[in-house]
C-alpha cells in the first residue's frame, strides 16, 4: 500500500471522515458537493483511495473508511483543526477564511511545526496567565494599531529589517 497521498486525495479522505461524522454514511454525491467537483472526479479519487486500502468503495454504494483510512483521516482532521484554531483564535481570521487557509496549509506543515503550533496554542490559551490579555492586545494592534503606528507600518519595518539581515 502506498503511504504517501497527494493533497487532493488527503482532502477527499478528510471529507469522507467529516461527512461520515455528520451524516453517519458517506455517498459519492455528498463528497462531490463537499469538494465542489463533478461526480466523475470523485469516482476517480474514490477508486484511488480504495486501491490504497483507505476506503471501501463500490459504485452506487456508500463509501466507508477502512481502519487505516479512519486513522489517516482522523490525523488529517486533527491537523486541520489545529491550524484552523491557530488562524481563527490566535490570528483572528474569520471562520471561512481560517478553514480554507488551514486546508491549504495542512498539506505542507510537517509534524515538528505542527507540534510547535500545539505548544503555542496550549501556552497562550492555558498556561500563560496573561494569554487572554495578550491576545486582546494583539487583535487591537491588528485592528487599530498602537502608539500611533498601524500593524501595516510595523510589518513594513519588520520586512525592512529582515531584508537588511538577509543581505548582511
Amino acid at each position: 500500500m502506498v503511504r504517501e497521498l497527494s493533497s487532493t486525495l488527503e482532502d477527499y479522505l478528510e471529507a469522507i471522515y467529516r461527512i461520515e461524522k455528520e451524516k453517519r454514511v458517506t455517498r459519492p454525491r455528498d463528497i462531490s458537493r463537499d469538494q465542489n467537483v463533478a461526480g466523475s472526479t470523485v469516482t476517480a479519487a474514490l477508486q484511488s483511495l480504495a486501491q490504497k486500502g483507505l476506503i471501501n468503495y463500490e459504485p452506487y454504494e456508500v463509501v466507508t473508511l477502512t481502519e487505516e483510512g479512519r486513522k489517516r483521516a482522523n490525523q488529517l482532521f486533527i491537523r486541520h483543526s489545529i491550524i484552523e484554531d491557530f488562524l481563527q483564535n490566535i490570528l483572528g481570521l474569520g471562520p471561512e477564511r481560517a478553514s480554507a487557509t488551514a486546508c491549504d496549509m495542512e498539506h505542507s506543515v510537517d509534524q515538528e511545526a505542527l507540534e510547535c503550533f500545539v505548544c503555542f496554542l496550549a501556552f497562550v490559551k492555558r498556561q500563560s496567565p496573561h494569554g487572554a490579555k495578550w491576545l486582546d492586545d494583539f487583535r487591537h494592534f491588528v485592528d487599530e494599531g498602537m502608539n500611533g503606528r498601524s500593524c501595516k507600518q510595523c510589518m513594513r519595518e519588520y520586512m525592512k529589517e529582515l531584508r537588511h539581515e538577509t543581505q548582511s
